[in-house]
């Protein structure tokens, strides 16, 4: 019996004594977004007392890694454990929990209710007391003193009624005005309560052991999926004598539950946490294919019956031992904004600007006449290197109008990148086979030749000198039996492997240019040559 009633002493001291959670709110300070996650930096404060506590810190991100949650504090304290919780139903955080403003609203609420009921309470005795002094007028009219009685009854009711109906008024008015005083109080009460509803769910619980009372601030730092951002350009031209005026902008989007207001952000091309381990060489081996094995009818039978999906799964067998498989990594690049950004919760897309150049360009007229006559306007910019560029789509504007798109692509081992800002109709280019030098004649009984000649005229309409690269070809042959001839060439550059010919022409205003070339084809009579 002593023995129960120890333990019931026991349970019922942890009851009186045990501590409820303290609840802290984090305060979200910076955010370092990839091209497919993010990483959020929140800090909270919040005071314990001596032993073990359970701390519930809300205002977490509720899409997270849960583990990559990193906690760090420089007071003398243990956590003991901590986990990540974004359930509804857990730990409920009151109003005047989550924010002392709410708790000065609620107390706000209860002061004024209560005057509001005792104003109520005082307008009703009034009334009660005007309801009584109407019905107590008479007087007894076989008394001596009538007369004297009733002057001083209607004095008592002019002064009484008077004061009554005043002290009435008096309490209307003051009642309106708490009223109206609580109808503010319930909106703001309503609107703190829409904006709890709003609260991001994601809480961390904490046991935090400390030697004694504590003030602590703790650092938290952990992963979100669903935050990215993208890369693009604007790409402005204003003329043919100025540089190209490179706009570096980023889309940053994220829908982790929690709303990033007006935090400093990192933007960092590539991905986190990727394998950084190097890779390793197995064996590598050479072999022939056995030959097919002969079967007879009746086995060629048996095997027909075999399901295809047996002999797939031999087949990736096999293949997936021939050799190992070796993961690719980038370089990373990092942006650090300088601004503060808010980034809402709502998987919409910002425009950030990331950085303006001015890019030194060379441009020029160019045209491909074999497939258009268009003569078209490009920009070649040499170096691109050097500006620390990632691979992204550009929007192209010249002289204020959006002519296209285009990719700027860093990574190639072009030397330079080509930009074509558009068609310029002032300059006509044709291009037109010559009859008399076109023709196909037999040269033995089993070879033929035939010869092909074309002229490319262009026209400069413009009233300034321009300067214009065309490119034509001849064909290659890949076959020694088939042999290609160049007769008139009329070229600056030739290139005898790709067989595309080049002339850079300048054209003063108004002035017209001839470009001819010519070829011939030697090849069997009896056989068809394709590709002509």
């Amino acid at each position: 019996m002593k023995n129960f009633l120890l333990l019931g002493f026991s349970i019922f001291s942890i009851s009186i004594f045990s501590q409820k959670s303290i609840f802290a709110e984090a305060e979200l300070k910076s955010a370092t977004v990839y091209e497919q996650s993010g990483e959020l930096f929140s800090s909270t404060a919040f005071k314990i007392p001596k032993g073990s506590s359970e701390i519930v810190v809300t205002n977490i991100a509720e899409n997270i890694d849960e583990s990559t949650i990193k906690i760090g504090s420089k007071n003398k304290i243990s956590i003991l454990t901590y986990r990540f919780s974004n359930d509804d139903g857990m730990y409920e955080v009151a109003l005047d929990k989550k924010n002392p403003q709410h708790k000065i609203v609620l107390d706000s609420i209860d002061l004024v209710r209560k005057q509001i009921k005792n104003l109520n309470l005082e307008g009703v005795s009034i009334s009660k007391s005007i309801e009584i002094l109407d019905k107590n007028q008479t007087v007894n009219s076989g008394s001596t003193s009538y007369a004297s009685e009733v002057s001083k009854l209607v004095k008592f009711n002019q002064k009484k009624r008077l004061e009554l109906n005043l002290a009435y008024d008096s309490n209307q008015e003051i009642l309106e005005k708490w009223q109206n005083k609580l109808a503010g109080l319930e909106t703001k009460f309503n609107l703190n309560n829409k904006e709890r509803e709003n609260y991001p769910r994601g809480k961390l619980i904490l046991q935090i052991s400390a030697e004694a009372n504590e003030n602590v601030n703790l650092d938290i730092k952990y992963t979100v999926r669903e935050a990215s951002w993208r890369p693009y350009y604007d790409i402005i031209a204003n003329g043919l004598n100025s540089k190209i005026n490179l706009g570096y902008k980023a889309m940053v989007r994220q829908n982790s539950g929690l709303d990033w207001k007006n935090i400093k952000m990192n933007l960092v091309s590539g991905y986190p946490n990727q394998q950084k381990v190097l890779p390793t060489l197995g064996v590598w081996q050479l072999y022939y294919q056995p030959p097919p094995p002969k079967y007879n009818e009746s086995e060629k039978n048996e095997i027909s019956t075999r399901s295809a999906s047996s002999v797939q799964i031999a087949e990736v067998v096999i293949t997936g031992n021939v050799r190992n498989t070796a993961s690719q990594n980038q370089l990373n690049l990092s942006y650090e904004l300088e601004d503060n950004y808010t980034i809402l919760s709502n998987n919409k897309d910002n425009s950030i600007n990331l950085n303006a150049l001015e890019i030194p360009a060379n441009f020029i007229y160019s045209s491909v006449p074999r497939y258009s006559n268009s003569a078209f306007l490009v920009a070649e910019i040499e170096n691109l290197d050097k500006y620390n560029l990632i691979k992204a789509d550009a929007n192209i504007v010249f002289e204020d109008t959006n002519v296209g798109k285009t990719v700027i692509n860093p990574e190639t081992t072009d030397s330079k990148m080509v930009l074509t800002l558009g068609e310029d109709r002032r300059i006509n280019v044709k291009r037109q086979p010559v009859k008399d030098k076109t023709f196909t004649k037999n040269i033995s009984s089993t070879n033929k030749e035939q010869q092909f000649a074309y002229e490319i005229t262009v026209r400069n309409n413009k009233s300034e000198k321009i300067n214009i690269k065309v490119k034509d070809q001849i064909p290659i042959s890949s076959d020694k039996q088939i042999i290609i001839t160049m007769i008139d060439r009329g070229i600056e550059e030739y290139d005898e492997k790709t067989g595309i010919l080049t002339w850079d022409i300048s054209l003063n205003a108004n002035e017209t240019k001839k470009i001819n070339f010519s070829y011939k084809v030697n090849s069997l009579k009896n056989n068809q040559l394709m590709g002509l």
